[in-house]
């Protein structure tokens, strides 16, 4: 698997959730867009991005819906024993999304957690956390323009081998049952054909 095969190397792969309000930035922004444009792998995150692409299916809808890209790379961190750190908008949404993914994981590695304001443009110190952790994968919490504008300026400064902006933390909202539904209701041969699929539209 495309995705999986980065966990290991030495490089910057980059991985965000796109949504409408994204796009709309980058429409009026030319430093978000081009962020956008390099980013390794993007995920729809919005069901009205299918709408605008007239590609709107009933699977692709509920995967959007039930974030299932989301979950199964974060099961592949957990089987793999991957290091993961959280960045998070505020230290009590850091600390949230943490308990959270352990809810959902509870072996998967999280050796970490900071948190950058939406305002902040002094990012040096949440880079030096980050690189003194050393993760495998950071998993991002911020909003656009905050991620982007964190991305284009620290691509070349982060010791981490996998980026993964999530953009918000919305989702976790529903239920508490959700997570061990959705757990229970995709089984592995459905969940690895998910990440296949946003692999191959990638390519075209």
């Amino acid at each position: 698997m495309k995705i999986e095969r980065h966990f290991d190397e030495n490089s910057f792969t980059t991985i965000e959730e796109i949504n409408m309000d994204t796009l709309k930035l980058a429409k009026s922004d030319a430093e978000i867009k081009e962020t956008i444009e390099n980013i390794t792998y993007t995920v729809i995150a919005d069901a009205g991005i299918l709408n605008a692409a007239s590609a709107e299916s009933m699977q692709r809808k509920h995967e959007i819906e039930n974030h299932d890209f989301f979950f199964e790379l974060l099961k592949r961190l957990e089987r793999n024993h991957k290091k993961v750190y959280i960045l998070g908008e505020n230290d009590a949404d850091a600390a949230e999304e943490e308990n959270f993914i352990k809810d959902a994981f509870p072996k998967i590695d999280i050796i970490g957690k900071s948190s950058i304001a939406l305002d902040s443009d002094n990012f040096e110190n949440v880079v030096n956390d980050i690189n003194v952790a050393s993760p495998d994968v950071v998993l991002s919490f911020l909003a656009s323009p905050c991620q982007e504008k964190f991305i284009m300026e620290n691509k070349d400064k982060i010791s981490t081998n996998l980026w993964y902006g999530i953009g918000n933390n919305k989702f976790m909202d529903k239920k508490p049952s959700f997570v061990s539904r959705l757990k229970k209701m995709l089984d592995v041969k459905k969940l690895t054909k998910i990440i296949n699929n946003y692999e191959k539209q990638e390519e075209k």
